[in-house]
C-alpha cells in the first residue's frame, strides 16, 4: 500500500476502484456497491438442449479475503512499493472476490426435475419432528456439485469485469448412484433460531416467540450413507424453546407493582403545570429487558417551545423563575421508586440543597438540559411500564409495573451524619425606613444543611432483610435567610456589617425628648377663713356687797382661738418630660422548620 496506508492508484477489487482509499474506506465502499452489482448479473447453463439462468441475487461474496490479499500484495519494502507504484500508474491491479451460491439455485432444481430421473435424486421433507430423507436410486442424474462450482467461477469472473468465454455452461446427464444431498443447504433451510416473545413498544402488541430448530448434519449423513437406495431415512430434529414463550409473556406482563411512591407538590400553578406536563410525557413508557430510560429524552427538551412555563428554581441560594421549574420533583420521585423496585441506576446527580419534598433525604435526582440526566436500566427479565400523574390535590404519583420474579424489593433509607443550621443574614438597604424592623427577602428560602449516608436495604417477600448496601454519601448546603435593614440601624439591631450577622450587643440610640406642653396649673386652694374668737364673757354685776366672804375672782376669759392659717396653695405641677423611647424591638422569631420552598437544584434551574 502507499506510505499513507491507502491502496495504490487504479487498484480495483471485484471491479470497484479503491485506489487512494484506506482498507476501512474500501470495505465501506465495497459493501455498498458489490452486492448491488452482483444482483444485476446472471449466468446460464444448458441441459439436454434447454437453457437455464441463475440470478446473481442467489449468490453471496466474502469481501474480507480479497481486501486482505490486496493489502498483502501492496506491502513490502521501499523498492518493492516503488515498482508496484509504477505498475499501478501504467495499468493498475485487480483483485477478485470469490462468489458462492447460497444453496442449490432454483434453476438447477428445475433442470433436475426436467432432465434427470426423479427417483435418482435424494429428496427430503420435514414430517412432525423428523427430517425424512427419501434416498435416490441409481439412474440418470446431473452432477449438481460440479455445476454449482462452474456457476460460482462464472459469477466471480463477471463481477471482476473479465470478458472471457461467456457461453452457457454445458451440463451432462449421466447414469450414476444417487449423490449426497447438499447438507449445508438443507441445514440452512431447516435451522431456525429460537426467539423470545416480546412486546412491540410501538403497537403495544406481543410479538410471538419462535421455537428453535436445528439439524445435526453428521448424524443425517451417517444415517443416509448406511441406508439402501430408495429407503426412507428419518433423522430427528432438535427443537429448542425460547426463554420467553408467548404464553409466559402474556401471563406475566405488567402483573406486579415493582415500586410506587408519592410526593406533595408545592405551588405556584406554573410549577404544578410543569410537573404535570413532564409526568404526561413519561407516563406509559415501556422498557424492554436491557433497555435504559433517559429522563431528559422522555421529558425534554425543557424549553418554552416544548410547552414548559417559568416557575421557581433554586440558583446560587436564591429562588428564581426559570423555564421548566419543578421538573426535578418528578425525576427525584421516579429515582426513589426505582430504588424501591431494585432497578439498576445508570446516571444520577444530587441537588445542591435538600428540597424537603423527598421522604428519604438523599433520594433526589436533579436534571438539567443535556448536561445532567437521570437514567436507569430495566435489568429484569420482563418489560416494565412507568405510570406517572399528578392528582387534583397536587400529589405526584409514580408507579413501576413489571413482573416480580425474585420477591426482592428495595427499602432505601438514610442516616444523618451531620447538620448545618441555616443562619439569618442581614444586608444594608437604604430604602428600608430607619428604625423599622429588618425585612426578610422571600426569594431566599431557608434550608438546613445536612450530610447523609444513603443505604439500600433489600427485603424479601416475607419482610426479611437479605442484604444492606451502602450507596453513597451526599452533602446538602444550608440556605440562609436574608433580611434587609437600614444601614443607620446596624448598632440598634446588633448587626455586624462585616459579617451580616447579629453578633453585636444591640445599642439603643439616645432619645431626643419632645417637650410635652405644661399641664394647666391646679388653682390654689381657697384659704380657710380665720375662726372668729369666742367673745369674752361679760361678768355678772356684783350685788350690793354684803359683807361676805372674799368674792370669787372673775374667771379669766378664754383666749380667742388661734386662727387656722390659710392652706398652702398646691404648687403648679412640674411639666412631665417626653416619654422614654420604646424598648428594643424583639427580633422576628427563628422559624422552626423550612416550610415548603422552591425546588432546589445543583445551582441550576430544575
Amino acid at each position: 500500500m502507499a506510505g499513507n496506508g491507502t491502496f495504490l492508484p487504479h487498484t480495483t477489487i471485484a471491479g470497484v476502484d479503491v485506489g487512494g482509499r484506506t482498507a476501512e474506506e474500501a470495505t465501506t465502499l465495497l459493501e455498498e456497491q458489490v452486492p448491488q452489482r452482483l444482483a444485476q448479473l446472471s449466468a446460464t447453463f444448458t441441459c439436454e438442449g434447454k437453457e437455464y439462468t441463475v440470478s446473481g441475487s442467489e449468490a453471496q461474496v466474502q469481501l474480507a479475503p480479497a481486501i486482505q490479499a490486496a493489502q498483502e500484495a501492496q506491502s513490502g519494502n521501499f523498492l518493492a512499493r516503488g515498482g508496484q507504484y509504477l505498475t499501478a500508474l501504467t495499468g493498475g491491479s485487480n483483485y477478485n472476490v470469490q462468489v458462492s451460491l447460497n444453496a442449490t439455485p432454483q434453476a438447477i432444481t428445475q433442470a433436475i426435475e426436467e432432465c434427470a430421473d426423479p427417483e435418482a435424486q435424494t429428496t427430503w421433507e420435514v414430517v412432525d419432528n423428523q427430517l425424512v430423507f427419501h434416498k435416490g436410486v441409481t439412474g440418470r442424474t446431473i452432477d449438481t456439485e460440479s455445476l454449482t462450482a462452474e456457476l460460482e467461477e462464472r459469477f466471480t469472473a463477471l463481477l471482476s469485469g473479465e470478458s472471457g468465454d461467456l457461453a452457457p455452461i454445458e451440463t451432462q446427464v449421466t447414469t450414476a448412484p444417487p449423490m449426497d444431498p447438499d447438507y449445508d443447504a438443507i441445514q440452512a433451510q431447516v435451522t431456525v433460531e429460537a426467539a423470545d416473545a416480546y412486546l412491540d413498544k410501538a403497537t403495544k402488541e406481543i410479538v410471538p416467540s419462535v421455537t428453535g430448530v436445528s439439524l445435526d448434519s453428521a448424524v443425517a449423513k451417517e444415517a443416509l450413507d448406511s441406508a439402501e437406495e430408495g429407503a426412507l431415512v428419518s433423522v430427528p430434529l432438535t427443537y429448542t424453546e425460547p426463554n420467553m414463550t408467548t404464553a409466559k409473556l402474556q401471563e406475566n406482563l405488567f402483573k406486579d407493582v415493582l415500586g410506587t411512591g408519592t410526593t406533595s407538590c408545592a405551588g405556584p400553578s406554573n410549577r404544578w403545570y410543569n410537573i404535570d406536563l413532564a409526568a404526561s410525557r413519561i407516563n406509559g413508557t415501556i422498557l424492554l429487558p436491557g433497555e435504559t430510560f433517559s429522563y431528559n429524552a422522555a421529558a425534554g427538551p425543557y424549553t418554552k417551545a416544548s410547552g414548559y412555563k417559568d416557575a421557581g428554581t433554586y440558583q446560587n441560594g436564591q429562588s428564581i423563575d426559570a423555564t421548566a421549574g419543578g421538573i426535578c420533583q418528578l425525576s427525584s420521585t421516579l429515582y426513589w421508586v426505582t430504588l424501591k423496585a431494585n432497578l439498576e441506576t445508570v446516571e444520577r446527580y444530587k441537588h445542591a440543597f435538600n428540597g424537603g419534598y423527598m421522604p428519604v433525604i438523599g433520594t433526589d435526582a436533579t436534571v438539567w438540559s443535556d448536561q445532567l440526566d437521570f437514567k436507569f436500566k430495566n435489568d429484569t427479565e420482563y418489560p416494565i411500564k412507568i405510570e406517572a400523574y399528578q392528582d387534583s390535590s397536587h400529589k405526584l404519583h409514580v408507579t413501576i409495573y413489571g413482573t416480580d420474579t425474585t420477591g426482592i424489593h428495595g427499602q432505601p433509607y438514610s442516616v444523618v451524619v451531620s447538620t448545618t443550621p441555616y443562619k439569618n443574614t442581614y444586608k444594608p438597604d437604604a430604602s428600608i425606613p430607619q428604625g423599622t424592623q429588618p425585612q426578610r427577602d422571600p426569594n431566599y428560602s431557608r434550608y438546613n444543611g445536612v450530610t447523609v449516608d444513603v443505604y439500600q436495604q433489600l427485603v424479601d417477600s416475607s419482610g426479611n432483610v437479605v442484604e444492606t448496601i451502602f450507596l453513597y454519601r451526599n452533602s446538602y448546603k444550608s440556605s440562609d435567610a436574608v433580611y434587609y435593614y437600614n444601614p443607620a440601624d446596624a448598632a440598634r439591631w446588633g448587626i455586624d456589617p462585616s459579617t451580616g450577622l447579629k453578633t453585636l450587643t444591640p445599642v439603643e440610640p439616645t432619645p431626643t425628648p419632645t417637650p410635652t406642653p405644661s399641664a394647666t396649673p391646679t388653682p390654689s386652694a381657697t384659704p380657710t377663713p380665720v375662726v372668729t374668737p369666742t367673745p369674752v364673757v361679760t361678768p355678772t354685776p356684783v350685788a350690793t356687797p354684803t359683807p361676805v366672804a372674799t368674792p370669787t375672782p372673775v374667771t379669766t376669759p378664754t383666749p380667742a382661738a388661734t386662727p387656722t392659717p390659710a392652706a398652702t396653695p398646691t404648687p403648679v405641677a412640674t411639666p412631665t418630660p417626653a416619654a422614654t423611647p420604646a424598648a428594643t424591638p424583639t427580633p422576628a422569631a427563628t422559624p422552626a422548620s423550612n416550610g415548603p420552598g422552591m425546588e432546589p437544584a445543583a445551582d441550576a434551574p430544575a
